[in-house]
């Protein structure tokens, strides 16, 4: 067993205490390679096949939680049995029932309206784009040219101000992407509300995500499960244990495919 896992198992065997175990997975960066664009990002079949194998069993529970709209997850990843939270929990798939935060007509108009004046002020640079999402968008900035980093900053930064004026939307950070959606959305409030629900009574939480907009499931999960950083963890996540990267990621969830006690 590689020195990094072996933390990471023996907590788990220590305090999942013989309970089932729910594994929340982010999709792009930690079980899947971040691409640089979100539609290359694909699962191999050996992926889906690991993840219909978890899912197969009576004593884990395979949750899928993703920035993406819950229609791409779907399109993404077949499997049976799986639960998905996208759109950063603002809708759900649990279970086969649909859940989802709705968005009042005038808050869509309101966010066309700067999903608009960003795409216009933006318009003279490129490697750029917007995604249209249930509850917002997202702006997408992996492939800016060096060159116009600078004068993509500084109107980004004005757009953002703005908007930071309003109390109705917020903005999540994250890896080369901007997300703009109602204010309360987040993994962390979503996965909240879902250990609630009866299905998932009892069940160790198991959390793995590789990006700030982890980082509120993180902390909701603290006391309550195990919850790992993908990539370098650095001084400010709220992680309790780190791999290294996607590939490691899936090689743990290989291990828990199988008894812990195997292990």
């Amino acid at each position: 067993m590689a020195d990094f896992y072996a933390p990471l198992v023996c907590a788990l065997q220590e305090r999942r205490q013989g309970r089932s175990l729910l594994l929340l997975l982010d999709y792009d960066g930690t079980v899947v390679e971040i691409a640089p664009h979100p539609r290359l990002a694909r699962p191999t079949p050996e992926l889906l096949e690991l993840l219909g194998r978890l899912a197969a069993r009576e004593d884990r529970k395979v949750m899928v939680v993703s920035g993406r709209p819950l229609r791409d997850l779907q399109e993404l990843l077949p499997v049976p049995g799986l639960d998905f939270l996208g759109s950063h929990g603002g809708e759900a798939l649990i279970g086969g029932r649909l859940r989802h935060l709705p968005v009042t007509p005038a808050d869509l108009q309101e966010l066309y309206r700067w999903r608009t004046r960003l795409a216009s002020m933006l318009r003279p640079i490129q490697g750029w784009w917007l995604e249209d999402k249930p509850q917002g968008f997202a702006l997408h900035y992996r492939n800016l040219p060096e060159q116009h980093a600078y004068e993509f900053s500084g109107i980004l930064g004005r757009w953002k101000e703005q908007l930071g004026k309003l109390e109705c939307f917020q903005l999540l950070e994250g890896k080369k992407v901007l997300e703009i959606l109602p204010r309360g959305v987040s993994k962390g409030s979503a996965i909240r509300e879902i250990l609630l629900l009866p299905q998932f009574f009892d069940f160790f939480p198991v959390y793995a995500g590789d990006d700030s907009t982890d980082e509120s499931a993180f902390l909701v999960l603290r006391d309550q499960g195990i919850t790992i950083k993908v990539g370098h963890p650095g001084a400010g996540t709220a992680a309790s244990h780190s791999l290294p990267d996607p590939e490691a990621v899936r090689h743990f969830l290989t291990m828990l495919a199988f008894p812990l006690e195997d292990l």
